[in-house]
């Protein structure tokens, strides 16, 4: 899977990273990458392990740019935001929306009515 975040700066690198769901309903998700300069935690050596937290919304959106992952390709990237930074993840297309309905779930964002 790919990374990327906001930083002061802007958008950071595509970054190689895995996400790590915790137990439903309301485990926490870590993501994990081995460059934290990459993802715009430049004071941290090594790689990171953080949390998703205060995510205000998630949602899909199409892959729109050539120098994003699955470019050509009937995809999309899954967006976290928070007030803080908005995190996108960019992953093979048939595990995008599985995995945008175990996010809305885990982080309370989940529609009750669907």
């Amino acid at each position: 899977m790919q990374l990327r975040r906001t930083s002061a700066r802007g958008w950071g690198p595509w970054t190689p990273a895995t996400i790590t769901l915790g137990s439903l309903p309301d485990g926490v998700v870590n993501w994990h990458a081995e460059d934290p300069v990459a993802v715009g935690l430049p004071a941290i050596r090594g790689p990171i392990t953080a949390t998703f937290t205060e995510i205000d919304d998630v949602w899909l959106r199409p892959v729109r740019f050539r120098t994003e992952a699955f470019w050509g390709m009937d995809a999309e990237i899954v967006v976290l935001r928070s007030e803080r930074a908005t995190s996108e993840l960019a992953l093979a297309p048939d595990l995008t929306g599985p995995l945008l309905d175990r996010l809305a779930e885990q982080l309370g964002l989940a529609d009750d009515d669907a």
